[in-house]
């Protein structure tokens, strides 16, 4: 996990509790702080790594930004497989029970479906459910258009991640640019096809991923895809045409088209 100084005290600690609550505990808990935190997120740490002394937390003097922060939480971790987890979202009890019981079949990374919603885990508060394909060779393909999985949802080997040369700094896609080297490299890919994730979404996060400056980094990193052999040209001409329209348009027709995206 990464924590910086703007996330919200409650949704961290609720994503926590999520965490101590599952069927199958995590031997540590590796928590990245990126740069000074505030007052009640400091108060949130301090509580729990008391509560349980699983704790390993690696600070940063700066914010260095999401990739760099999780490679460095990456190296840290004394575990061969690894779970990821952002910090204001929440997991079922079983969800690492059954990653673990899907990796141990040989995959290098384990995702699940996610559930999407606004504000809080309410049903009501439900905007969609993200699928994905189950299986390798489909995920290798849903690749050339999208991040395959979803990436606080992982689950993976801490070899194979370092195999690929670790979390790289690429701003919004720091987790596609991972699982692309992955991919060159050949690793296996699977997803529990249940949704063992709750992402909490709100309007400013769609609406800080539209707008110019967003869709010039995403081509710039699309066209990186390119360079390293990942995509064809056909593939970065296309994917590029379909975020110009996405990125470009009002937050308010972004977010009905987030259930449409998300199947």
């Amino acid at each position: 996990m990464s924590v910086y100084k703007s996330e919200n005290s409650e949704w961290f600690r609720e994503a926590l509790d999520s965490v101590f609550a599952q069927t199958v505990q995590p031997n540590e808990v590796v928590l990245v702080e990126d740069g000074p935190l505030t007052p009640e997120l400091y108060s949130v740490i301090d509580e729990y790594s008391s509560r349980h002394p699983i704790f390993n937390i690696v600070k940063n003097e700066t914010n260095l930004g999401l990739g760099l922060a999780l490679q460095k939480g990456v190296q840290a971790c004394s575990c061969e497989i690894i779970a990821r987890m952002d910090t204001d979202d929440y997991i079922p009890p079983t969800r690492f029970e059954k990653e673990l019981s899907a990796i141990e079949n040989g995959y290098d990374v384990v995702s699940t479906l996610a559930s999407i919603y606004h504000d809080d885990f309410k049903e009501e508060n439900l905007i969609s459910i993200r699928n994905f394909p189950e299986h390798n060779d489909d995920l290798y393909k849903l690749a050339k258009r999208k991040s395959p999985i979803c990436h606080a949802a992982a689950m993976y080997r801490k070899s194979s991640v370092l195999k690929a040369g670790n979390y790289l700094h690429c701003q919004f896609y720091e987790d596609y640019y991972l699982w692309v080297r992955m991919m060159l490299n050949k690793a296996s890919f699977y997803v529990v096809q249940e949704p063992l994730y709750y992402v909490r979404t709100y309007g400013a996060t769609i609406a800080r991923r539209g707008g110019f400056k967003y869709l010039k980094n995403e081509i710039c990193n699309f066209w990186l895809f390119h360079r390293i052999g990942f995509y064809s040209f056909s593939d970065f001409a296309i994917n590029s045409m379909i975020r110009i329209f996405g990125r470009l348009a009002p937050t308010s027709l972004r977010t009905k088209l987030l259930k449409f995206w998300n199947k």
